[in-house]
């Protein structure tokens, strides 16, 4: 047997390019990789990758190639894609600057159909107190950073000397919020949400609810004060309304002046988890039991909600699908799609826990024991 000619100890024999380089240098696969495997053209590779429906080729073929890029782990370049199709496939999300975990839903809901979508989403976040009109962020998209706007800004931009005209002229959508370009709103069924609050204390005898919410001018806010008082006119219920900053400190001060100064009220739906907080603080302060004295209903719900003293009773809203809703929307805008408001109404329901019981004078009457004084 000859030995194999050799220099340096070192085998003349070529090794396959797989073999000669290490897990950490391996260079990405190009479209040339899976055109030499499949036996075609790098253009009908690339044809078949950005899906060219004109591409006339037998299925297998097709088959075989998307089968060789997944095995090589083709990933195509985007800054090249971005170049040739004029387009960055990246979103940019603009959301108040809050604590709210709420937000977290939402949020992740966007983050999966984008993936799903094939794009990838900047998330820039804005102060409550001093909040850019929408149309600050159009250069996003001038500048070719993104394709398009995903906007929940906080406040409805009326009264500020500035205008939504200026975001006109970009693919935009506005998230759980309504714009002044109507055709553009994702929004959820606060109403909706509102009837189911009103009609559930409404059913255990209650004529005298209190919603404590967050400014007049933020746009969820605003629909939800509407919901409550046609509902309230309805069902014959005497309704007040307060308006507090989104915070615990606000819900505090709120439940406290509401305390002090009248009218009291046998049930009190709260805006946001936060408010909720510091309503349950002013309450357990003044000595007013939950629901004893009070029924409490949180229009945020999070599992949270379970696990305190007295387990709050909640209206489940469909976060994760206005989320859905918002990018499927935007990126039919930024494809050249007409322009639609859309109203995400479920999955929504009331999730009940011990919060809530009949007012104290039906109570007393019936002899019923609250939800409190009858746990374990």
């Amino acid at each position: 047997m000859s030995a194999p000619s050799s220099k340096g100890g070192v085998s003349s024999e070529r090794e396959p390019p797989s073999s000669r380089r290490s897990s950490g240098s391996r260079r990405a696969s190009r479209l040339v990789d899976i055109a030499a495997e499949v036996g075609v053209h790098t253009s009908t590779v690339s044809r078949v990758l950005n899906g060219d429906a004109s591409l006339s080729i037998r299925p297998e073929t097709i088959e075989r190639i998307l089968a060789a890029a997944r095995r090589q782990g083709y990933r195509p370049n985007a800054l090249a894609r971005a170049l040739k199709q004029d387009r960055t496939s990246a979103l940019a999300f603009v959301v108040p600057l809050l604590r709210n975990p709420i937000w977290v839903r939402l949020q992740r809901g966007a983050l999966q159909r984008a993936a799903e979508r094939g794009y990838v989403v900047m998330m820039m976040e804005e102060p409550i107190e001093t909040p850019k009109p929408p149309g600050d962020y159009r250069y996003l998209v001038e500048e070719s950073r993104v394709d398009g706007l995903l906007l929940a800004t906080s406040l409805r931009q009326t009264g500020t000397g500035h205008t939504d005209a200026d975001v006109g002229k970009v693919p935009h959508v506005y998230v759980n919020r309504r714009g002044p370009d109507r055709g553009n709103d994702v929004v959820m069924d606060e109403t909706g949400a509102v009837v189911l609050f009103a009609d559930h204390v409404a059913g255990l005898g209650h004529r005298s609810v209190a919603l404590i919410d967050g400014p007049a001018d933020v746009d969820t806010v605003h629909r939800r004060v509407a919901a409550i008082r046609r509902r309230g006119a309805a069902a014959g219920l005497e309704v007040t309304v307060r308006h507090a900053p989104p915070t615990e400190e606000g819900g505090y001060d709120s439940a406290r002046r509401m305390l002090r100064t009248g009218p009291m009220p046998t049930a009190c739906g709260v805006g946001s988890i936060n408010q909720l907080f510091g309503v349950l603080a002013a309450f357990r302060e003044a000595g007013v039991a939950v629901p004893d004295d009070m029924s409490v209903v949180s229009f945020d719900e999070d599992e949270c909600l379970a696990f305190l003293e007295v387990p709050v009773t909640s209206v489940c809203m469909p976060l994760a699908e206005l989320g859905f809703a918002a990018v499927d929307a935007l990126i039919a805008r930024i494809e050249g799609g007409s322009a639609a408001d859309i109203l995400v109404r479920d999955p929504m329901f009331l999730v009940t826990r011990a919060s809530v019981a009949p007012p104290p004078a039906i109570a007393t009457r019936a002899g019923i024991p609250s939800p409190r004084k009858a746990s374990p």
